[in-house]
């Protein structure tokens, strides 16, 4: 599997979890990948793994220590190992400016920073300050990149003038969010509005997507909902999540039963990647702005769409819709309500 030789693709949030996943599966696919998250150490045993997962020995990994969430400032690290390529150090550096300096500007970009660990509970059971760190650090850490990025893609089209070649090039936008933003579930209260806002960005996107395109380049934007999906962040967010927002969700389990009943990273960043950028085809870009990784998700979705494009010919979609509206979100519902009526009674939610 080759679609991606010669492609560049950046992951915002790459050194753990799904957004590893993600690299390494674009890698395999032969893309040179440059990934962004703040901690370097991790960031070096990531850039470990994905070299090691890359199809060619001279595909260009780097690693980049980099706040996605600070709209002004970024430390870059004094070196960016990969095989033969090193870049400079400066003290403090823009987000659009750290982009920019990497040799090649990215063909797709993947915004997948994000987690919960510190902000889960009952909303009056949370502090102020929970709410703001979650914004910052699922809406903001896609925000940010995709702005700098779209500054330096727009730019580029006009300094190139002319295209050199008939087929326009592509540039695509990925944005990794949730489930949740389809399924508000309580204990999430600072987590689904962070999600519930990308992917409203990522839709503002995908129009804005159709006036930047032009004779030199075709823009995409895309975004991903995948569900529970198994990294050590999902653990850590295990051990502080209320037991109300377990059962609802369905993973008041042991670990063991929680591994043979959900996928892992690297399967949900297998159908990221192969959704994204069409592994039928020679990088060509998918048509779909959403991305659903199963089918419980895809239902949920369809009852969801609102003014975003529907899927295929969006028969699927439309049918699914019928089915969320007038049969799982009833069911659902009831259900939900008396779980939480459940654990009002019995004291387990809301100890403030």
């Amino acid at each position: 599997m080759d679609n991606l030789r010669g492609k560049v693709v950046f992951v915002a949030g790459g050194s753990t979890g799904l957004g590893k996943a993600i690299a390494m599966s674009v890698a395999a696919r032969g893309a040179d990948v440059t990934i962004f998250a703040r901690r370097q150490a991790v960031l070096d045993k990531a850039q470990t793994d994905i070299v090691e997962a890359a199809a060619h020995p001279d595909q260009q990994v780097r690693a980049v220590s980099l706040d996605l969430s600070d709209a002004s400032q970024a430390s870059l690290p004094d070196t960016s190992r990969l095989f033969h390529v090193s870049v400079v150090s400066n003290p403090v550096w823009q987000c659009e400016h750290v982009f920019g300096v990497q040799p090649r500007l990215p063909d797709v970009l993947y915004c997948v920073a994000g987690g919960c660990v510190s902000e889960l509970g009952f909303f009056i059971d949370l502090p102020a300050a929970a709410l703001e760190s979650c914004m910052r650090k699922n809406y903001l850490t896609s925000a940010y990149p995709a702005h700098a990025l779209l500054r330096l893609w727009t730019r580029d089209d006009r300094r190139q003038g002319q295209p050199s070649s008939a087929r326009p090039k592509l540039r695509q936008l990925v944005f990794i969010s949730s489930a949740a933003a389809f399924a508000n579930v309580p204990g999430y209260a600072a987590y689904t509005p962070a999600k519930c806002a990308q992917r409203a960005l990522a839709d503002t996107l995908r129009q804005e997507a159709v006036a930047y395109s032009n004779a030199a380049s075709s823009y995409t934007v895309h975004c991903a909902f995948p569900a529970t999906v198994l990294t050590d962040t999902f653990f850590e967010e295990q051990r502080g999540k209320p037991a109300l927002t377990k059962r609802i969700e369905s993973t008041d389990a042991t670990a063991d039963k929680l591994r043979a009943k959900y996928p892992s990273a690297r399967d949900v960043g297998e159908a990221i990647v192969c959704a994204s950028v069409d592994c039928r085809g020679a990088g060509a870009g998918a048509s779909d702005f959403c991305i659903c990784t199963d089918f419980d998700t895809s239902v949920l979705w369809s009852g969801m769409v609102g003014p975003s494009t529907k899927r295929g010919w969006g028969l699927v979609d439309s049918f699914l819709a019928l089915v969320s509206g007038l049969v799982v979100w009833p069911l659902l519902r009831r259900s939900w309500n008396r779980m939480c009526a459940e654990a009002g009674a019995s004291g387990e939610a809301g100890k403030t």
